[in-house]
């Protein structure tokens, strides 16, 4: 409606095309409004506080930071707001009004939806047990690209709100993400394999890993590759696509460790002794502090009866597997040595018919 500023008020009764008496309506509204925000905000803010100092989760903490990242600002723009109802407004000015809010309370639920997404980032680091460079480098990666999702999100939010027609944007925005996705197929696929990474877990940094294409302990887990030290000593990068494509052992949750080893003695070998052997192997086995498992004559081979003993050791360490290893094998051959079994080797024997 059109409005015209009438300076001699007192006759006409109107300012700005609208009586004394609502401006007064609109100014208690402002007030009442401001006042049960406060008391509002107040109330939660005790309540929170009290659970905080109940509970031992950090969540009511967040709650309590979100609850801050509001202003007085943005309480007396609500207010001011819910003042201009009780009086005629312009059409450009609820335009420009609409648009403050919308920029201002837009704004707003950026920083609160970053703190969300800071919190649940954090808090997945956390239960993968990074610590220091890798777990700098997995937040820091992880919040650049939420945040920019969020932005663009947000910015054709403001945009649709404000009467922008956004389907041509959103047009062009898929026909430039598609040419995008086909160019840079290779890097997407990694970096969508390092959130695979960062949720499903199949290694951290730290475990000791046997793939297709390295075998070696984790040292850093990017956005696109995977830097792995390998046994030999040399830093080997793989992307992250290469390493999931490929089987991949890990050995950092090894409770028990399965040995398996086989022992081949000359033909000729009387039958008794062959009955003893699986004791004398087990023996050893035993006092080396290992779990025997079996040991059994399974072969008769081109050059040597084969005996093939499992046990099993507790320790995951791989240095100490192989001096665990070392002693068992000592003790067998002492064992075998002792009982007058002759090991077998690579023989042959030529009959010449005279």
């Amino acid at each position: 409606m059109d409005v015209n500023f009438i300076s001699n008020w007192p006759g006409s009764g109107l300012i700005l095309g609208n009586p004394l008496e609502s401006y007064g309506y609109a100014l208690a509204a402002f007030c009442v409004a401001l006042a049960l925000i406060h008391i509002v905000k107040n109330l939660g803010m005790n309540r929170l506080k009290a659970l905080a100092a109940k509970t031992e989760t950090d969540l009511d903490d967040l709650l309590l930071a979100l609850a801050d990242k509001l202003t007085w600002f943005e309480f007396q723009l609500a207010a001011f707001f819910v003042a201009t109802r009780y009086l005629e407004r312009t059409p450009p000015f609820d335009r420009t009004l609409k648009a403050v809010l919308l920029l201002v309370f837009t704004y707003r639920g950026i920083t609160l939806l970053q703190e969300l997404l800071n919190y649940w980032i954090k808090r997945v680091a956390a239960r993968r047990e990074l610590s220091g460079q890798a777990k700098d480098s997995v937040v820091r990666s992880t919040q650049v690209i939420l945040r920019t999702l969020v932005w663009v999100g947000a910015a054709l939010f403001v945009l649709d709100n404000l009467g922008v027609n956004i389907s041509a944007v959103l047009t062009g925005l898929g026909i430039g993400g598609v040419a995008v996705a086909l160019a840079a197929q290779a890097i997407l696929g990694d970096l969508f394999n390092f959130f695979v990474i960062l949720l499903d877990k199949p290694f951290n940094i730290g475990d000791f890993i046997v793939s297709d294409a390295v075998s070696g302990t984790i040292e850093h887990i990017g956005l696109k590759s995977t830097r792995i030290r390998s046994l030999s000593g040399e830093l080997v990068v793989v992307s992250n696509s290469n390493l999931l494509g490929s089987r991949i052992r890990n050995y950092q949750d090894l409770e028990k460790r399965r040995v398996l080893f086989k022992t081949g003695v000359v033909y000729g070998t009387k039958p008794e002794l062959l009955r003893k052997i699986p004791g004398i192997i087990k023996k050893a086995v035993q006092g080396c502090k290992a779990e025997f498992d079996r040991c059994n004559l399974y072969n008769c081979g081109d050059f040597s009866l084969d005996f093939e003993t499992v046990y099993y050791l507790g320790e995951p360490d791989y240095s100490a597997y192989m001096a665990a290893h070392e002693q068992v094998l000592l003790a067998v051959l002492e064992g075998l040595a002792a009982a007058g079994a002759e090991l077998a080797y690579p023989t042959q024997t030529l009959l010449v018919k005279k």
